[in-house]
């Protein structure tokens, strides 16, 4: 509330003009469709207070970090070539450069255009085959040429050319009222419907008034234009009145503080001579509780009355020790003395709704003096003695126990020796709620833990309600206004800032609000409900923060309100991208049991936009992502013989090209299969109920799910798989000729072990590890090699590997003497090289029957092997 003059009253200026302060353009009248340059000095102005962030450069192989949430970003220099670059991640990243450079870079291509606004301070020039995605705006010149291009919208401050053949825009309009451009410009052209001058209804001559200037949006003023506004004032009739400070005044949020004098009490009118943005209707005033009017502009001030100042006050806080003086204008110095002297006088009292008035409030709640309450009315005014002591002042307590702005008015009718004396004064006060209360309305909401202990409450991007209520004061030390007893209906302020804080997981993201600004409304119950979402998972506050003035006036920041912890907030749903698996043996279309196959996929955990949340993760993602498999559609689930999937990282789970994975055997020494309609599927079992999208499979069960409704994987690839071993014939002959040695591939058929013929895949290193016998690897030489005699074991064809053909395959043994074929004769033990799922439990060394080895054979030398439909040999001399 600004302060009145006592006794001596001196004129106070409580205007604040700025000359930075213009109308924002309208940003339909910046980018259009063609593109346009020459906007300056009428176009984007950046924000002058911005964190300086370096230089930002981005090549083939570097780029610090190409993924922007939505705000502000400012760098002096920025420069990208040879790539891809910039991703968004939903509402507007705004990007600022004092000069950038664009070399075949491709920006923001898989994200929205209203995602993303460049604004460049200098000049640019873009060429090559560079693409943007975005809404760019150049404070110098921009020029596009060669094959670069832009979708979107682009405009300049100065000229703005294409040229050449391929340099060319593609507008979409639009996304312009889809953008944020943090105020730089307005989305709609604000039309100021009328002017409405606000001053009390007993001005005084001998002091400054105290006028309340609002731009008007509507008829009834119950809108104001918050954009920015440029006046020019107008005080007419009387060469003695004059606006202090000037007849211009530049203003936003709505309203304005202005001060009038006028000495003498000549009628003089105020008006509004012209403005930016334009009023379509004649201004109004109103004087005091009065209803606005035209008429009411022209007015006087009086020589005399009541001077007090009800300062702005909290609700229900009583303001103590306010000074009423009656006073008249002395005519020398023009200024305020005293007309009451230690004395009494009764003085009637009333008050007046000025905001929200006397139609709209609805608490009805009424102005105390000294306690008592007041009428609401003249005719209903009630009757006090004050006692003016020597100073001529009279002190009162006032107390209003709701919120808006009243008026207190004093009134006294002489009698005896003051017969026809008629005084009254007036002052207006703006009464501020203590603090908000926010709170989610569905008490299910309430996460006490923070955690992620905390039961599911909704999906991330699903709207829910919040309560909101502006309480009164209670005790200075208050903090916590959801527990105060008393409301205050009559609040109401337009433009209160939504916010939200993430409580948990730690570290996480802060997610994007559906709702970032509201209007409080006037409610019976004081009670507001706001629609809300949050597009994270996780727990979190909720915060609702009140412009720093309230009706005009900053005697009280009303602070930011934050609600209890909300959540715990879940994805809408699970998805499947890219999914990809690779059998093992490729032409067969197989792979063996613990043989690793290729498998790539993109689980991803979505909100009801369909964008990943990347909290969920930890305690916070309660979905297990395994791999499912049955055979046949037989119901028998297989999937516990795969190894776990990676854990869910920022909403996803991915596997990358180089992933493999494997359905492990039976434990030793068990073998089954084969599995030759195997079905390899994944899910995800999530406590909180979320599907996977697109489910078409049960391993659990027989038949088609989709019959009984009760599918819950997704189908990913039809394969068999097998339980495999490599088999070893021994082999004989003379010593001084290769021999041959046979292997095959085998697969067990479900009764017996068989040729797996479709193996054309498998390949072994048929090299020798050692000379000597060593019982650890398996290796024996009976009898021992003699000095320069080797033992080989080779492939039959160029190459180090033998590979399976049909599941055959064939190894050549040689015995050498100083690198000529023969002299040696004997036994030689040797087991083959096989992987692991090509190993079985042979047990050759008699120590673990449940243990896998590779398998092993002989090769005689010097030994002849006969036929094999003879029984007995021998040999006769």
């Amino acid at each position: 509330m600004p302060k009145l003059c006592r006794l001596t009253c001196v004129s106070l200026t409580l205007i604040l003009l700025s000359p930075s302060l213009q109308a924002v353009p309208v940003c339909s009248d910046i980018f259009t469709d063609p593109p346009t340059g020459s906007h300056d000095p009428n176009g984007l102005v950046a924000p002058s207070e911005l964190k300086d962030l370096g230089a930002f450069s981005c090549n083939k192989k570097f780029c610090p970090d190409d993924s922007f949430s939505p705000g502000d970003y400012n760098f002096r220099d920025g420069s990208f070539s040879q790539g891809y670059y910039i991703s968004t991640s939903g509402a507007t990243t705004r990007l600022y450069f004092d000069n950038l450079t664009l070399n075949n870079a491709d920006i923001n291509t898989s994200g929205k255009p209203e995602n993303l606004l460049i604004f460049v301070r200098g000049n640019v020039h873009i060429s090559g085959q560079s693409s943007i995605n975005a809404i760019v705006y150049v404070a110098g010149t921009a020029t596009f040429s060669g094959h670069a291009s832009i979708s979107g919208a682009v405009a300049a401050g100065g000229s703005l050319t294409f040229s050449g053949n391929n340099a060319h825009a593609n507008v979409d309009l639009s996304i312009i009222d889809k953008a944020d451009f943090g105020g730089m410009c307005t989305n709609t052209a604000a039309v100021v419907d009328h002017f409405e001058f606000q001053l009390s209804a007993n001005p005084l001559t001998c002091k400054a008034e105290t006028v309340t200037l609002k731009a008007c949006a509507n008829g009834d003023c119950s809108s104001l234009i918050t954009d920015a506004v440029q006046a020019n004032l107008l005080v007419s009739g009387s060469s003695s009145a004059y606006w202090v400070g000037g007849n211009s005044v530049s203003f936003s949020g709505g309203s304005t503080s202005l001060s009038l004098r006028s000495t003498t009490t000549e009628s003089i009118t105020l008006g509004i001579t012209s403005s930016t943005p334009t009023a379509l209707n004649n201004t109004l005033c109103r004087l005091g509780a009065l209803a606005p009017s035209a008429a009411a502009c022209t007015l006087s001030f009086a020589d005399s009355g009541f001077v007090f100042e009800v300062p702005d006050k909290l609700a229900n806080k009583a303001a103590d020790g306010i000074k009423v003086m009656a006073v008249k204008k002395d005519d020398s110095s023009q200024s305020c003395e005293p007309a009451f002297v230690s004395t009494t006088k009764s003085l009637s009292l009333w008050s007046d709704y000025l905001d929200p008035n006397a139609t709209t409030q609805v608490s009805n709640a009424k102005v105390t003096v000294n306690g008592t309450a007041i009428g609401t009315s003249q005719a209903d005014a009630t009757v006090q003695n004050l006692n003016f002591d020597g100073a001529g002042e009279a002190t009162i307590q006032v107390n209003y126990p709701d919120a808006g702005q009243m008026q207190l008015n004093l009134s006294y009718s002489g009698s005896g020796e003051d017969a026809g004396l008629s005084m009254s004064g007036s002052d207006t006060f703006v009464s501020f709620p203590a603090g908000l209360c926010i709170a989610p309305e569905d008490p299910g909401a309430i996460c006490t833990a923070g955690d992620a202990s905390c039961p599911a409450y909704t999906q991330a991007g699903e709207s829910f309600n919040l309560k909101l209520q502006a309480m009164a004061w209670e005790s200075d030390d208050d903090s916590d206004y959801c527990d105060n007893k008393t409301t205050t209906p009559n609040y109401a302020q337009a433009n209160i800032v939504l916010g939200s804080e993430l409580v948990a997981p730690s570290g996480g993201e802060p997610g994007i609000l559906a709702n970032e600004k509201y209007n409080h409304q006037v409610a019976a119950s004081g009670l507001n409900i706001q629609s809300q979402a949050i597009g994270e998972v996780g727990v979190f506050k909720f915060t609702a923060e009140p412009p720093a003035t309230y009706l005009g006036s900053n005697f009280y920041t009303i602070p930011q309100a934050s609600s209890v912890n909300v959540g715990r907030f879940i994805p809408a749903r699970l998805e499947l991208q890219d999914p990809s698996v690779l059998a093992a043996c490729g032409t067969g279309n197989f792979s063996y049991l613990d043989q690793p196959f290729g498998l790539s996929l993109s689980l991803k955990a979505l909100n009801t936009k369909d964008e990943v949340t990347q909290n969920y993760r930890g305690e916070f993602a309660k979905g297990l992502a395994q791999l499912v498999l049955e055979n046949g559609n037989d119901g028998k689930d297989l999937g516990y013989r795969i190894a776990d999937l990676p854990s869910w990282d920022k909403g996803m789970v991915e596997l990358p090209l180089d992933f493999s994975t494997s359905v492990a055997r039976l434990p030793a020494p068990g073998v089954d299969g084969p599995f030759s309609a195997a079905m390899l599927g994944i899910k995800v079992a999530d406590t909180d109920g979320v599907e996977l999208t697109a489910a078409d499979m049960n391993a659990a069960t027989t038949g088609n799910c989709a019959d009984t409704d009760d599918c819950d994987a997704i189908a990913l690839s039809s394969q068999s798989y097998f339980h495999g071993r490599v088999v070893l014939d021994n082999t004989y002959g003379p010593e001084d000729q290769w021999l041959t040695m046979a292997g095959r591939v085998q697969y067990w058929n479900g009764s017996a072990w068989a040729l797996n013929l479709s193996d054309s895949c498998s390949s072994f290193a048929p090299a020798l590890a050692t000379q000597v016998d060593d019982t650890v690897l398996g290796y024996g030489f009976n009898p021992a090699l003699g000095v320069n005699q080797e033992v080989e074991r080779f492939v039959a064809g160029p190459g180090t590997m033998t590979e399976a053909a049909a599941g055959n395959f064939s190894l050549l043994w040689r015995a050498l003497t100083a690198d000529t074929l023969g002299g040696y004769t004997g036994q030689v033990t040797a087991p083959l090289e096989v992987p692991l799922w090509l190993q079985w439990y042979w047990n050759w060394n008699g120590l673990d029957a449940n243990a896998l080895s590779n398998p092993r054979a002989s090769a005689y030398f010097g030994r002849y092997r006969g036929h094999d439909k003879v029984i007995y040999w021998r040999e006769v001399y």
